[in-house]
């Protein structure tokens, strides 16, 4: 008994080394982010007191000890072969093949996940040669013992059933999300679907200068009806999808910060009510869920993507392994790592395939479909390891913009060859369109702010209501039929926004004709959330930015994050409020407690007086923005 009890823990031990050697890497990722001043943060303890979040980590901790343990044991299986086969040291075989199997796993991420982060600290070990050689030997062991029957002896009896169980639950788990996604296998009779292709912080402006890189969506704007002179009414993705499902701005729909509690953001009467009342089946396709929790609550029949909530922030880092970067690739990551499968965050095994056909198997089958779909991997900090070119400018960023779009290019031509093959493009209108763009850091404009010199120059979105880079989006239509684009392609110069996109859609499911119009000759424009810590992308830090930002967030009892609402109207105060309209825009600016207006000349900005009415429009804005905040807060207005 006790040479048994030995045994078991000599085993457990070996097994434990194992873990430990595979988990070096990323304990970093583990122990690094908790720094003396973030032990403090209060968020992380309300996070770990959700129920939700604690079966979430036990999820990602079983997940991990299964793929260690099932690859330790194969390893084993070989040491064994070579015990019995070449008559080695028992121990000496077990490291020999410990460490040959660690290295094999260092060298294949490191060539197949070049932007992971777990083989880069190893030098020689993450080369191609080494993997070559590591797969051979451990290959030679393998067909050894299947030829000899090596390791038979070694076996314990029930791994033979608890293997074959354990592969039947991975397939019968890999087959159930497709299975819930599709329906009927027949081919829809022409009926007349919309289908959005959102492409996040995608500026006209960007794309205007590089849409060579872009061949995919350069064809497709060949075709379409372009509208160059299209913004949004806030440069955040979630108050941007608010508004194109409701047609209205953030201070009616309440969508005023990513992140705001959806109690207080309108989720009837949308788009997807009235396209569902016609018969439309409707789908909400979106890889990265961080800062949007918009859901089936919003009228989606079906929601594709990486599951939301608080540790969406947490364990990319975590789940950046080699065993687990390869899982991620599989369909059964949806069951066992929800928050890592499909969302461009994780952006060392982000599956952009994967992502792809799964909203296609959400759109299989009959009838009418409203497919709403959201691309996050042009979005800071640009990592993606399905970029397509490599950009020579020498702002980084802009290169690694430019460079990550190339990757989401590639998977709007895949999405619309596949949605050609199923016959959903036979009779269907195509929104291609961008939430918000993106400054880079770039010298925008030079004019006058109060008569000085001011030079617009910024990073990020949502931060400055001058910047076209920031708020000038890709807003374009095409019409299909039989497959193809029907319509009569044209740039339009009229100013439209976001606002009108709704508009446009419910008017080519009455008549089939395509048309965008702007309800509003000017729109009211706002920024979001803004914290210092983000404002400069060269010297950002990602504890800077938790420990600003820290206060504002709870968790619900879904373990989403979510704004306060307490904070709702402190937070509108701090928004710049602005009147944007085709010839100026005014806007009052917080910074210095003023108003400012600009008159706009062949992309200019000339300083002016504001107008009494604009002034007016400004105002009646606010009051809006403050009654919507204060109706969640609990404070009387």
């Amino acid at each position: 008994m006790d040479t048994q009890k030995t045994s078991k823990t000599v085993e457990v031990l070996w097994f434990l080394l194992f873990a430990l050697l595979y988990a070096a890497p990323f304990a970093s990722v583990l122990f690094g982010p908790i720094t003396p001043e973030l032990r403090g943060i209060t968020i992380i303890d309300e996070a770990l007191a959700s129920p939700v979040v604690r079966f979430e980590i036990l999820r990602n901790v079983l997940t991990h000890l299964a793929l260690i343990g099932t690859f330790y044991y194969g390893l084993y299986l070989l040491a064994c072969v070579a015990v019995a086969r070449w008559r080695l040291d028992a121990r000496l075989a077990r490291v020999a093949y410990l460490l040959m199997g660690w290295m094999l796993l260092v060298a294949g991420n490191a060539m197949w996940f070049p932007h992971s982060s777990y083989s880069s600290a190893f030098g020689w070990v993450a080369s191609p040669w080494v993997f070559g050689l590591t797969a051979v030997l451990l290959a030679a062991t393998a067909v050894v013992g299947l030829w000899s029957n090596g390791w038979s002896a070694r076996r314990p009896r029930l791994v033979r059933p608890l293997m074959a169980a354990v592969l039947a639950a991975v397939g019968a788990l890999s087959l159930v999300p497709l299975q819930l996604a599709q329906g009927e296998a027949s081919p829809p009779a022409r009926p007349r679907n919309v289908i959005i292709i959102g492409i996040d912080s995608l500026s006209a402006v960007l794309w205007e200068r590089e849409q060579q890189h872009l061949p995919h969506l350069q064809t497709m704007m060949r075709h379409a009806v372009r509208y160059s002179r299209a913004y949004t009414p806030l440069g955040r993705t979630f108050p941007a999808w608010a508004t194109i499902l409701s047609g209205e701005p953030p201070a009616v729909h309440g969508a005023i910060f990513n992140l705001r509690n959806l109690e207080h953001v309108q989720r009837e009467g949308l788009v997807t009510h009235s396209l569902k009342a016609l018969g439309y089946r409707a789908v909400f396709a979106i890889d990265e869920r961080r800062f949007n929790n918009i859901d089936e609550s919003f009228g989606f029949d079906q929601v594709v993507g990486p599951q939301a909530g608080v540790l969406d922030f947490a364990v990319q880092g975590i789940n950046d392994s080699p065993l687990t970067n390869v899982l991620l690739q599989s369909q059964v990551a949806r069951r066992l790592l929800p928050y890592s499968r499909l969302n461009v965050a994780s952006h060392a095994n982000y599956d952009a395939q994967g992502f792809v056909k799964e909203i296609v198997a959400a759109t299989a089958g009959t009838g009418r479909i409203f497919l709403a779909t959201h691309f996050l991997a042009g979005h800071f900090p640009f990592m993606s390891r399905h970029a397509r070119i490599h950009h020579d400018s020498p702002n980084i960023f802009h290169a690694r913009h430019v460079e990550a779009l190339t990757g989401v290019d590639a998977q709007v031509g895949h999405l619309m060859e596949e949605l050609r093959k199923q016959g959903r493009l036979d009779d269907a209108l195509v929104i291609v369109l961008s939430d918000h763009g993106e400054a880079l850091g770039e010298l925008e404009a030079t004019t006058t702010q109060d008569g000085r010199p001011y030079e617009l120059k910024a990073f990020g979105h949502g931060i400055n209501l001058l910047s076209e880079q920031a708020n000038r989006v890709l807003l374009a239509m095409i019409r299909y039929v039989d497959g193809q684009p029907a319509n009569v392609p044209q740039t339009r110069d009229e100013q439209v926004s976001l606002l009108d996109v709704r508009r446009a859609i419910e008017h080519y499911v009455r008549t089939g004709e395509i048309s965008l119009t702007a309800e509003r000759t000017c729109i009211p424009v706002e920024t979001g959330l803004r914290f210092s810590a983000i404002r400069d992308y060269r010297k950002l830090r990602a504890e800077a930015v938790a420990l600003e930002a820290e206060r504002f967030y709870e968790i619900d009892n879904q373990g989403r994050m979510r704004l306060k609402e307490e904070w709702m109207p402190e937070l509108v105060r701090a928004k710049d409020v602005g009147w944007r309209c085709p010839d100026r825009i005014t806007y009052y600016q917080v910074s210095d407690g003023r108003h400012h207006a600009y008159r706009i000349q062949d992309g200019t900005f000339v300083e002016v007086e504001p107008e009494v009415g604009d002034l007016a429009e400004i105002a009646r804005y606010q009051q809006q923005l403050d009654a919507v905040a204060s109706a969640g807060s609990g404070v009387s207005h």
